[in-house]
């Protein structure tokens, strides 16, 4: 058997050969000659790309998989230099089980549940099933789509990219993707936070890294706030992978040099962590403005701050101008969107009144260790000025963000890497004490707590208490008894509309909406296109023309439930110059005493009913017309309806 050595010799002399035997033809038939092997190389690369499909999908995961985790070795190089992952298996163990058993709670969460998903929760499932059925139909059609989606979309499929393998080989359900996205997102998000830990951890002479490890994974495994939206179809916490490996990169560079290798990995992190969510970029602008702060007011103190500031310069400006003109398309949006306007109805007051619901989703104790821990990571030098930009970037995050929209579960995220530093530094203050007893029974306490506020969060009646101590997030275990009545409106739907005929479902109360029922039978992914949902929110739905083009609207009794649903109710159920074009058919009762009427549009709109929903939603009129009177006038310009 030949060695490998020897093969590669052999291969070498093969290639000499062929190199003398090309440069030996005359100039015109090597010019044609690499022409030709041009031209073959473009068709054969044309052909995978047409008819590659899904193996394109699978090239991609590769590419992104294999680009992310050598960002993460690349990280560890920087921040442990001369350090091997080897020589601390303590690290290692750590992470496997604390991520063995934060997949385990995610899968034991998803999988007992039964539930349907809807909104938010289905976002990016959705994705997921759009970016197959691109690439399985077409591999051009397919880039078109991502690069499309990934340049100007606010929903950006870049996470769908690291979940495609496991996806792919698993069962296409809500279950099965968020199976998909604990492994191929979460675990490189807990082993660049874990990185974080272990370079907070070098600030405490004579900590017990093996306990020190096991507290912190158990932090951030145990986490309701990071818990509910992994268990609800949104893998945003991915981010936190990015964001941990741009303060791992930043921690110890000072500027008065230029390494291109970290700056360019601190360019790409950057940039990934802005494709994961947008809201992401205003943790990464606060982040850079304090950090930059902080190295001006240090190069001051060393007299070199014109340096300094000059190669910011030379980083930052460049850095932006990648960014501005490569993702122009979504920041055209977000430059001539008024968001605050358009989330008006997310808004649940500002930074104070955010802060305040803070307390209740962490809880007091929580809030207690964090303020431990950040107290006594300011005591420590090396720790200082690094802990306060984190925090600082947090809150600046946080504010910026409330200007326009309230934190929900997932947005509450731009605060994890303050919240995450501060416990870091309150373990890692336990696991240094003297006393090994004493260390030993305070990780212990801790990791005692975590799962105490975790399984106070699953809310199981008589199991749970209510108290600001701990955190008031529900991770619902919810087991619905509903889904055979629910069957019957899909059933409906199937039976009895084309694949280009839609329905309008009007609910969106007592555990039902539109996409519920839309993305409740994956075995029928055509209900997802043949559903509309309901337009509940008046500043970004605005009027649904879906009750004029579907055959079937389905409502309910409900005429008080507010925004946009109670009038169409009331129109459709009422005695209204909407109503004469509906003729009853049946209806479907559903659980909490709710029943869906379904109508059949039997005329097309006319100008007195059109007259009757401007006046209807006047109030909202005034504030967009683009979204009301004159999505009205267009829709009946375009029927041919004076």
């Amino acid at each position: 058997m030949l060695s490998f050595n020897a093969l590669t010799g052999c291969c070498q002399r093969l290639r000499a050969r062929a190199s003398a035997a090309f440069a030996a033809w005359p100039a015109p038939v090597r010019v044609l000659s690499g022409g030709t092997a041009l031209l073959a190389a473009i068709l054969v690369g044309g052909v995978l790309t047409a008819y590659g499909g899904l193996l394109l999908v699978v090239l991609l995961w590769a590419l992104c998989t294999g680009w992310l985790w050598w960002l993460l070795a690349y990280a560890w190089r920087v921040a442990f230099p001369g350090e091997r992952l080897r020589s601390d298996p303590a690290f290692l163990r750590s992470l496997l089980a604390g991520a063995a058993v934060g997949v385990a709670v995610i899968a034991a969460l998803v999988l007992y549940r039964q539930t349907l998903y809807s909104e938010d929760a289905i976002n990016y499932y959705s994705k997921q099933s759009l970016l197959f059925n691109t690439f399985a139909a077409n591999g051009f059609y397919g880039v078109r789509t991502l690069l499309e989606n990934l340049l100007a979309a606010d929903y950006k499929m870049f996470m769908n990219l690291f979940i495609s393998l496991p996806y792919l080989l698993l069962p296409r359900t809500v279950n099965a993707f968020m199976l998909s996205y604990a492994l191929t997102c979460f675990l490189p998000a807990w082993a660049a936070l874990l990185m974080l830990a272990r370079k907070l951890a070098g600030c405490f002479p004579g900590v017990r890294r093996g306990l020190f490890y096991a507290v912190c994974m158990a932090a951030m495994a145990l986490w309701p706030m990071f818990l509910w939206p992994a268990t609800h179809g949104m893998p945003d916490a991915f981010g936190l992978t990015f964001a941990a490996v741009i303060l791992l990169l930043a921690g110890s560079l000072d500027f008065e040099t230029l390494p291109p290798a970290r700056l360019l990995a601190l360019f790409g992190a950057t940039f990934a962590l802005i494709l994961t969510r947008r809201w992401y970029m205003f943790w990464a602008l606060a982040f850079y403005l304090l950090y930059a702060a902080a190295l001006l007011v240090r190069a001051a103190r060393r007299g070199c701050a014109v340096r300094v500031f000059g190669n910011l310069c030379k980083f930052g400006l460049p850095s932006v101008a990648v960014t501005l003109l490569a993702l122009l398309p979504t920041f055209r949006t977000i430059l001539s969107t008024d968001y605050a306007d358009i989330y008006g109805a997310y808004y649940g007051g500002g930074f104070l009144v955010n802060c305040a619901a803070q307390a209740g989703r962490q809880g007091w104790v929580w809030l207690a260790l964090c303020a431990a821990g950040l107290a006594v990571l300011l005591r420590r030098k090396a720790a200082r000025g690094p802990a306060a930009v984190t925090v600082l970037t947090s809150l600046l995050a946080m504010l910026l963000f409330t200007h326009t929209q309230s934190l929900g579960d997932h947005q509450s995220l731009l605060l994890a890497p303050a919240y995450l530093v501060c416990l870091f530094g309150c373990a890692a203050a336990v696991c240094a004490l003297p006393r090994r007893a004493v260390a030993r029974g305070g990780a212990a306490a801790l990791c005692a707590f975590f799962l105490l506020n975790c399984a106070n969060a699953l809310r199981v009646p008589g199991a749970n208490v209510q108290t600001p101590l701990l955190s008031d997030e529900s991770l619902d275990i919810t087991r619905r008894t509903d889904l055979d009545a629910m069957r019957a409106v899909t059933g409906f739907v199937l039976a009895n509309c084309a694949p280009d005929e839609t329905v309008y479902l009007n609910i969106n109360s007592d555990g039902y909406n539109g996409t519920t029922f839309a993305y409740s039978d994956p075995s029928h992914p055509e209900l997802q296109s043949m559903i509309l949902w309901e337009c509940s929110v008046p500043s970004t739905h605005g009027f649904p023309t879906g009750i004029w083009s579907s055959r079937y609207v389905m409502v309910t009794d409900k005429t008080d439930a507010g925004n946009l649903i109670g009038p169409i109710n009331a129109a459709i159920r009422g005695d209204s110059p909407a109503a004469a074009h509906y003729a009853y058919v049946t209806e479907f009762p559903l659980a909490n005493g709710v029943t869906l009427y379904c109508y059949e549009r039997i005329s097309p709109p006319d100008a007195a009913e059109a007259s009757y929903f401007k006046q209807l939603f006047a109030e909202y009129d005034a504030q967009w017309p683009a979204l009301y009177s004159e999505r009205i006038d267009a829709y009946l310009a375009a029927q041919g309806t004076n």
